[in-house]
């Protein structure tokens, strides 16, 4: 699947880069004619399209296999009561020690 994959990633791209060379060639087929540009034929942008959507595909099978994710896995093993604490936003070492260290430590302001 792979190597299916990166074909088509390769003739996606090779579609691609073609459209946009057609394009050129257009544009300056309709300058030596001295005639208006008023758009592009539609076969370049149907080339353009089809090159993006092989790119695609290709793309997603060299990815390979996704993984599956499971919020509930995690969530199972723990209470409702635990689910608001979130050890890992404490912060212990911040600035607000910095800041009061000239402070007088009575607890009296």
């Amino acid at each position: 699947m792979i190597i299916l994959g990166r074909v088509l990633v390769f003739f996606g791209v090779l579609a691609i880069l073609h459209a946009g060379y057609s394009a050129v060639q257009c544009r300056t087929y309709y300058k030596l004619l001295e005639e208006e540009f008023v758009s592009l034929p539609l076969d370049i942008y149907i080339q353009c399209v089809l090159g993006m959507l092989l790119g695609c595909v290709g793309v997603v099978l060299v990815a390979g296999e996704f993984k599956e994710i499971k919020a509930a896995a995690e969530m199972a093993s723990k209470t409702w009561e635990s689910l608001g604490n979130r050890p890992s936003f404490y912060t212990f070492n911040h600035r607000g020690r910095a800041m009061f260290a000239n402070l007088p430590q009575s607890g009296t302001w």
